[in-house]
């Protein structure tokens, strides 16, 4: 998911394309993702790419990322775009805004918080007992 805008998407479109990331759109959040997902192949942990996300996206943006393992959040450094999360025991939820988590089950009992600027949160699962990687 991504909420804002990149203002270096058609530089970073160039260079993913030349990597051979294909591209079905000219959305700006399809080149996130694309980088990402690069950022991935080449081998980096979701935490390298978030972090070289930070250095070489340039725009406002918040993004919740999914992998098969769990999921990330990330803002930019100014942090222009609204994010809040909400975390129990058993589950963690992100929104714009909080009156779009406060149906949740427990919500009174969760921590809820924003996310600070230009900071990544991670939730990894672990494998259950006898799984395969």
């Amino acid at each position: 998911m991504h909420n804002g805008s990149l203002s270096n998407h058609f530089r970073l479109r160039q260079n993913l394309r030349r990597e051979g990331i294909h591209f079905e759109t000219d959305n700006d959040t399809e080149v996130a993702a694309g980088y990402l997902a690069w950022r991935l192949q080449q081998g980096d942990s979701l935490k390298q790419a978030l972090d070289k996300s930070l250095e070489d996206l340039d725009g406002f943006f918040t993004f919740a990322i999914g992998t098969r393992n769990g999921f990330a959040v990330i803002r930019d450094p100014i942090a222009c775009k609204p994010a809040i999360l909400a975390e129990t025991d058993d589950y963690v939820a992100m929104a714009s805004e909080y009156q779009a988590l406060s149906s949740l089950p427990g919500i009174e009992n969760a921590r809820v918080w924003e996310p600070v600027p230009a900071t990544m949160y991670i939730w990894e699962r672990e494998p259950a007992e006898g799984a395969h990687s």
